[in-house]
């Protein structure tokens, strides 16, 4: 279904969305005209198809004056035929009764049609002042379906009550329409019905949801340029702390009497090295994020795996912590961004480590595993990171991939939720579990391709 908005012509209302379905009560024929023509107005300006379903109190001969007098031009959409008046009764009672499934076919091909001949859709009004009261009962069940299945369709629909209805018919219409407008004190007046609330909230969720996944995408970036900084910087750092040292030994070789040319030479011969060395990493480091931008490729998980233990030896020393990575040979390849799926092992062997500074009765033992695997989409690639930590209540293992919830205070509590992320975008899963004694274990689900490498 298309979210283009579509101006309605009627000032409360505004614009709505393609398969927009709601009422109007209306005591005059004043009123009933009032929203009407420049809700027809605006539809033929935006390119749609208009049909106007009469009744009393308006005659087809007052239908066309009163559109002949609102809208400039309408002669040109007449001959065009973009517009048509019809009678209710002629469109409703066809056949003898009010038949659901004909009428509702007969608005689809209307659609149809009009889709043909170049229009963006269709707008309809249709006056129930000529329905019966025995007729109440089918007419409402046509009415939700009508709302039911206009869901995907390129429709915008206001039917029109008079409000001699009686209130108990009142509250069926509210329950069959989106929502409703009337005239009160002088001035027009948009009436929420269950159906619109319960859209709002659908609205306000999905509006949520794409914050919170933009939100995530924009920390996913940082989160991951933070890390690939933090790794160059550690990486660089070593080779050049290493040429400083070297250097200042060549010097001190240098200015010996007589100089020491010899291990002066073989300083220098050191600090060339650990330049190439220097080099070889930023040059790692570019290649690997020319690789990682806007596609995806077919990716070796064991080298994930591995690169993101080199971007964690350090957090891993520090802590005393021991890595079992019994990795599988003959693995298929996944696809995917590399940099991406780095970032999720990342975050998980750092969640593991934090999880265990405060072990001091065990060892602090982080267990790496990879195997293929057999799920109801097909065949896949399972990663495994168990720790011996303080692990987590069992109610806690949903909350630990929300955004924001972390247990360490300097923590953004981020990290999961992000993976969690990355991982269905890869369609694939994130999810933990508690170990039998210590800890948890985080596994990350994968398809595998048998693409050619």
């Amino acid at each position: 279904m298309t979210s283009a908005l579509r101006n309605t012509g009627i000032e409360r209302v505004g614009e709505m969305p393609w398969a927009a379905h709601f009422c109007h009560f209306y005591e005059t024929r004043d009123d009933l005209l009032d929203p009407l023509l420049p809700y027809f107005k605006a539809g033929l300006e935006s390119n749609e198809f208009c049909a106007w379903v009469i009744s009393e109190p308006v005659t087809e001969g007052g239908a066309w004056e009163a559109l002949d007098r609102a809208i400039p031009g309408l002669d040109r959409y007449v001959s065009d035929h973009s517009i048509e008046v019809l009678n209710a009764r002629d469109v409703y009672l066809a056949g003898g009764g009010i038949d659901r499934r004909r009428l509702i076919d007969n608005w689809s091909n209307k659609l149809q049609a009009a889709r043909s001949r170049g229009y963006q859709g269709i707008r309809v009004s249709g006056n129930i002042a000529w329905l019966e009261q025995t007729q109440w009962a089918d007419f409402m069940e046509y009415e939700a379906e009508v709302n039911r299945s206009v869901g995907d369709q390129r429709m915008v629909l206001l039917c029109t009550y008079p409000l001699t209805t009686s209130a108990a018919n009142v509250f069926d219409v509210a329950h069959t329409h989106q929502f409703a407008i009337a005239k009160r004190r002088g001035r027009w007046e948009a009436v929420e019905t269950p159906e619109l609330t319960r859209a709002k909230a659908e609205i306000a969720r999905l509006e949520r949801e794409l914050e919170q996944r933009t939100a995530l995408a924009h920390v996913t970036r940082l989160t991951t340029v933070s890390a690939l900084t933090a790794s160059l910087a550690h990486q660089v750092n070593q080779p050049l702390t290493a040429i400083m040292t070297n250097a200042a030994a060549s010097v001190q070789q240098l200015e010996c009497v007589p100089p020491a040319i010899d291990a002066a030479t073989e300083a220098m011969r050191l600090v060339i090295g650990d330049a190439k060395r220097a080099s070889a990493v930023i040059s790692h480091a570019r290649a690997a994020v020319k690789r990682s931008e806007g596609e995806r490729r077919l990716v070796d998980i064991n080298e994930v795996i591995h690169d993101a233990l080199s971007l964690a030896r350090r957090e891993l020393v520090k802590h005393q912590v021991l890595v079992e990575e019994p990795l599988t040979e003959g693995l298929p390849p996944v696809q995917g961004d590399r940099i991406q799926l780095q970032q999720i092992v990342l975050t998980l062997i750092r969640n593991g480590i934090d999880a265990m500074a405060d072990v001091t009765t065990r060892p602090r033992q982080l267990a790496i595993s990879c195997e293929r695997g057999q799920s109801e989409t097909g065949r896949d690639v399972l990663i495994a990171v168990q720790d011996a930590g303080i692990g987590a209540p069992a109610r806690d293992l949903e909350r630990l991939f929300d955004p924001f919830f972390t247990t360490k205070r300097d923590r953004m509590g981020m990290g999961l939720s992000i993976g969690r992320s990355i991982a269905q975008a890869h369609g694939g899963r994130l999810w933990a579990r508690r170990n039998a004694d210590h800890g948890l274990t985080f596994y990350l689900l994968l398809p595998e391709t048998t693409e050619p490498r």
